[in-house]
């Protein structure tokens, strides 16, 4: 019994969230579908530390002035 109303919640909760989207943006919100080995590799990407160099350079980036600055 428990599943079913948590089931009527969470399907609730979407639709308000689908109607928002509706309301605010003109489309309902994008669903993407990954198989579990890529979904998988997407949480291992995520889970594993940046590396120090492409972090470096991304802060020397976020360090120069915008061109619309000028």
């Amino acid at each position: 019994m428990k599943n079913f109303f948590l089931n009527l919640w969470y399907r609730y909760k979407h639709w308000r969230y689908e109607r928002r989207c509706l309301k605010y943006f003109g489309c309902k919100p994008e669903t993407i579908y990954l198989s579990q080995r890529d979904y998988d590799e997407l949480v291992r990407r995520i889970n594993e530390p940046p590396d120090p160099k492409a972090m470096e350079r991304f802060r020397e980036i976020l360090r120069k002035p915008a061109p619309w600055d000028d």
